[in-house]
């Protein structure tokens, strides 16, 4: 079993936004503790943090593709169509 849980969810889509929500808030300078199959995030956005930056809100919208809900096939996944063409910076947003 994997310290924060998330290899053992049963689904793809469950495991990125598990993954997603990590980085967010390691992107925001708050403290994301993992222990016995879970993960807990704690603390307030702190700019002085190594790890913090800028682009630190996550926009699914700017994923290139996203796995679809309850569902492991990936040819069932979610195509962005990322109209204007990728982002620099995507998935990631100005807080």
């Amino acid at each position: 079993m994997a310290l924060n849980g998330i290899s053992t969810k049963q689904y793809k889509r469950d495991r990125q936004l598990a993954k997603l929500e990590i980085a967010e808030a390691k992107r925001q300078g708050k403290t994301v503790t993992a222990a016995d199959g879970s993960y807990t995030i704690t603390g307030t956005e702190d700019s002085s943090k190594n790890y913090y930056r800028p682009l630190n809100v996550l926009d699914t919208n700017l994923l290139p593709t996203l796995y679809a809900e309850n569902d492991n096939n990936t040819q069932n996944r979610i195509d962005n169509a990322n109209t204007g063409g990728l982002q620099q910076g995507r998935p990631w947003t100005e807080g």
